[in-house]
């Protein structure tokens, strides 16, 4: 028993030290014009890491009912793409120790005369002038931040459904606190798990907790940050 602790220690050290190359998405793809009832396809091709996993949610925390995912993670296909598909997309890759995302954005115009755009998401928080003139507003500046993570209920126990809610505060635009993420092994997501997002928050529902559930999460922000939280086994 002491053996397979001292390898299991040794096999987690050597991994969190060892990197081959950065992670990064290195290519990214989506028709320039679109049509209703087209097909869409996006496709975020992914460098470096170790063994990294690539994953798509919308801004509403949920794919189209009719979408799929496919090309080992790297392509979001919309079939028969309605109006209501219009909005932005996010591919999130890691592989436990980096992260990288690309966010599209699409709105399909009849007339297909319209060009769709693309664009990085990244956090930048800009330095405010030191002059104003007259009637000009003075910048806002973002801000962002972690609520405490709530588990309910609190005194848990195997078999209970336990709900573990992150949420974030992030001025002035909440729209773009949308798409948070528990991160877990992605290799092997418990079955018993499901998110439910809101506006500016994500709820990690477990039906009947069991052991597998329990370790470490990360509440995972589109901009790159991330709380740690680690769910302890029943007293």
């Amino acid at each position: 028993m002491q053996t397979r602790q001292f390898v299991l220690v040794v096999a987690m050290t050597s991994k969190a030290f060892v990197f081959s190359t950065p992670l990064q998405i290195v290519f990214t793809d989506q028709p320039k014009h679109i049509s209703i009832g087209s097909e869409v396809h996006l496709t975020c091709a992914v460098s470096g890491g170790s063994d990294p996993h690539t994953n798509w949610i919308s801004a509403t925390g949920l794919l189209p009912l009719n979408s799929h995912i496919t090309n080992n993670g790297q392509t979001l296909v919309i079939m028969n793409f309605k109006a209501a598909d219009n909005g932005q997309y996010i591919c999130v890759t890691s592989d436990g120790q980096q992260f990288a995302h690309h966010k599209f954005t699409l709105h399909a115009c009849n007339s297909g005369t319209h060009p769709f755009t693309s664009h990085p998401f990244t956090l930048s928080t800009p330095t405010p002038p030191t002059t104003f003139f007259a009637g000009t507003p003075a910048p806002i500046v973002p801000h962002f931040s972690f609520r405490p993570i709530v588990v309910n209920p609190i005194n848990y126990h195997y078999g209970d459904d336990v709900n573990i809610t992150c949420a974030v505060d992030y001025y002035p635009h909440p729209s773009d606190t949308l798409g948070w993420n528990f991160m877990v092994d992605v290799k092997h997501v418990p079955s018993n798990i499901n998110q439910v997002h809101g506006m500016n928050s994500v709820t990690l529902m477990i039906k009947c907790l069991a052991l597998e559930n329990i370790g470490e999460y990360r509440c995972l922000a589109l901009m790159g940050m991330t709380k740690h939280f680690i769910l302890q086994p029943p007293n």
